[in-house]
């Protein structure tokens, strides 16, 4: 299991890079803008919340920057907390993105151990195993950093480079 632990690690570093850099590459215009939808640092924040919540053992076990804001996490409203609304969030700034993505490169350097690859997810809403979330997660956070560099790409016109490995 070593050299797939290995994998996911050099993956996930890889991906980080490519969000950092694009979180550095984004106009300040850009950071909180909502004519996209979501702002450029909500969706960043998203899928750094859920990158790390993944990485961790369990929902019980949930290792989580210190800095998580409650709901925070969605970029739609919730039926299930009706006072939450995105538009009203405190944006956080690109340092405060930035420090969340070192604590998750952190949390690479144990994630790996803490749980089998072929144990459950730890999360009653995924199905499948460690393994199989890993590439689920990756998938996630690879999808909002398209979303993120195309939009560097239409403001500025310059492209994010690719990451190939960490």
């Amino acid at each position: 299991m070593d050299s797939i632990s290995s994998a996911f690690r050099s993956q996930y570093i890889a991906a980080l890079l490519m969000l950092r850099n694009s979180i550095i590459a984004c106009p300040e215009t850009v950071w909180n803008d909502s004519s996209y939808g979501n702002r450029f640092w909500h969706v960043s924040y998203h899928v750094l919340y859920f990158t790390a919540l993944y990485l961790s053992p369990s929902l019980q076990e949930s290792n989580l920057w210190e800095k998580c804001r409650k709901t925070y996490q969605a970029l739609s409203k919730w039926e299930s907390e009706p006072d939450y609304d995105p538009e009203q969030n405190i944006p956080y700034t690109k340092e405060e993105i930035l420090d969340f993505i070192e604590f998750i490169q952190l949390r690479l350097e144990v994630a790996f151990d803490e749980v089998p690859m072929y144990s459950p997810s730890g999360f009653p809403w995924i199905s499948f195993n460690k393994l199989q979330l890993h590439i689920y997660n990756l998938r996630h956070l690879q999808h909002h950093i398209g979303q993120l560099t195309e939009r560097i790409k239409q403001t500025t016109g310059k492209g994010i480079a690719w990451v190939g490995k960490g």
